[in-house]
Protein backbone atom coordinates (compact mmCIF):
# COMPACT_ATOMS: atom_id res chain seq x y z
CA UNK A 1 0.00 0.00 0.00
CA UNK A 2 1.77 3.19 -0.97
CA UNK A 3 1.70 6.04 1.81
CA UNK A 4 0.02 9.60 0.32
CA UNK A 5 0.33 12.59 1.75
CA UNK A 6 -2.71 14.61 1.62
CA UNK A 7 -2.75 18.50 2.43
CA UNK A 8 -5.72 21.00 3.30
CA UNK A 9 -6.75 24.07 1.78
CA UNK A 10 -5.03 25.41 4.97
CA UNK A 11 -1.86 24.05 4.83
CA UNK A 12 -1.14 24.69 1.49
CA UNK A 13 -2.10 28.58 1.75
CA UNK A 14 0.30 28.60 4.86
CA UNK A 15 3.46 27.00 3.65
CA UNK A 16 6.07 28.35 1.93
CA UNK A 17 6.22 25.86 -0.24
CA UNK A 18 3.32 27.12 -2.96
CA UNK A 19 2.95 30.11 -4.21
CA UNK A 20 -0.40 30.11 -3.95
CA UNK A 21 -2.94 32.58 -1.47
CA UNK A 22 -6.21 31.27 0.36
CA UNK A 23 -8.27 32.65 -2.39
CA UNK A 24 -6.60 30.93 -5.26
CA UNK A 25 -6.54 27.87 -4.04
CA UNK A 26 -10.56 28.06 -3.22
CA UNK A 27 -10.79 29.88 -7.04
CA UNK A 28 -8.65 26.59 -8.43
CA UNK A 29 -11.04 24.53 -6.71
CA UNK A 30 -14.02 25.99 -7.92
CA UNK A 31 -13.33 25.22 -11.42
CA UNK A 32 -11.56 21.80 -10.75
CA UNK A 33 -13.57 20.57 -13.24
CA UNK A 34 -12.46 22.21 -16.12
CA UNK A 35 -8.75 23.02 -15.44
CA UNK A 36 -8.18 19.43 -14.60
CA UNK A 37 -7.20 19.45 -10.73
CA UNK A 38 -9.90 17.12 -10.33
CA UNK A 39 -8.01 14.20 -10.40
CA UNK A 40 -6.07 15.41 -7.46
CA UNK A 41 -9.01 16.02 -5.26
CA UNK A 42 -10.10 14.11 -2.24
CA UNK A 43 -13.27 14.83 -0.79
CA UNK A 44 -14.01 13.34 2.86
CA UNK A 45 -17.36 14.76 4.47
CA UNK A 46 -17.36 18.08 3.92
CA UNK A 47 -13.71 18.85 3.59
CA UNK A 48 -10.99 19.00 0.55
CA UNK A 49 -8.00 17.50 0.52
CA UNK A 50 -5.13 17.86 -1.92
CA UNK A 51 -3.18 14.38 -2.65
CA UNK A 52 0.50 16.18 -2.72
CA UNK A 53 2.37 14.57 -5.76
CA UNK A 54 -1.04 14.70 -7.70
CA UNK A 55 -1.04 18.66 -7.10
CA UNK A 56 2.21 18.78 -7.77
CA UNK A 57 2.49 17.29 -11.48
CA UNK A 58 -0.87 19.53 -11.47
CA UNK A 59 1.25 22.21 -11.08
CA UNK A 60 4.17 21.26 -13.51
CA UNK A 61 1.64 20.50 -16.03
CA UNK A 62 0.63 24.58 -16.26
CA UNK A 63 4.15 25.76 -17.23
CA UNK A 64 3.72 27.29 -20.85
CA UNK A 65 5.18 25.42 -23.57
CA UNK A 66 6.02 28.37 -26.16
Amino acid sequence: MSDYQYLSIKQIAESNQYPFSYGQIRHYLTLRHKNGLEIAIRKIGKRLYLRKDLFEAWIESQASTN
